[in-house]
């Protein structure tokens, strides 16, 4: 009978222990339900949760790291979509400076075009101007050539598109420096 009580002594102290330890989770309400107490013992309970009890209510350091979490995903957020704007930017601005190029080939090609056209224009008006001029006679031609309505590059232009004969009655016609002024034009322009 020695060799029975043995074992039923330990098995008296494991169970009184065992009644003990759990009279103490409930009283310190370490564990508050018997689910709790079960996924203790199965393991699924977290072992390094605290009480509230034991948790300092004035645990700045804990709330100033939680806040600086906190503010760090903000600015994670933040400068990501600042990146991303930024990248829209850039893509706006390289189709800006495309843009500009493509206008700045077409206002070059217009002021080509209008450079053409009013020369074209210009050489138009010389032509029936100067044929207008070679039909009437030296003196009035002269006079109304020197009047100033027309430049003297104009002038010398003409001069250059009028019969040459013509050309050298209304020139002898002409003031001296007036005809030596076209004449020095009309050598610049061949």
């Amino acid at each position: 009978m020695k060799f029975l009580l043995v074992p039923l002594l330990i098995i008296g102290m494991f169970v009184s222990f065992t009644a003990a330890l759990l009279a103490m989770l409930f009283f310190t309400e370490t564990v508050k339900s018997p689910q709790e107490l079960a996924e203790m013992v199965l393991g699924d309970y977290d072992v390094t949760r605290l009480s509230d009890d034991f948790v300092d209510p004035e645990d700045k350091l804990g709330r100033l790291t939680a806040m600086a979490e906190e503010y760090r995903a903000l600015y994670v957020a933040r400068v990501d979509s600042v990146n991303a704007r930024g990248d829209s930017l850039l893509t706006v601005e390289a189709a800006l400076l495309a843009r500009k190029d493509s206008l700045e080939a077409e206002g070059t090609r217009l002021g080509e075009v209008a450079a053409t056209t009013r020369a074209a224009n210009l050489e138009k008006r010389l032509d029936e101007l100067a044929t207008f001029y070679n039909k009437i006679k030296p003196q009035p031609a002269a006079e109304i050539l020197q009047e100033g309505t027309l430049s003297d590059t104009t002038v010398a232009m003409l001069m250059l598109r009028l019969q040459p004969q013509h050309m050298g009655k209304i020139m002898s016609s002409m003031n001296a420096d007036f005809a030596a002024g076209i004449t020095k034009i009309i050598q610049e322009l061949r």
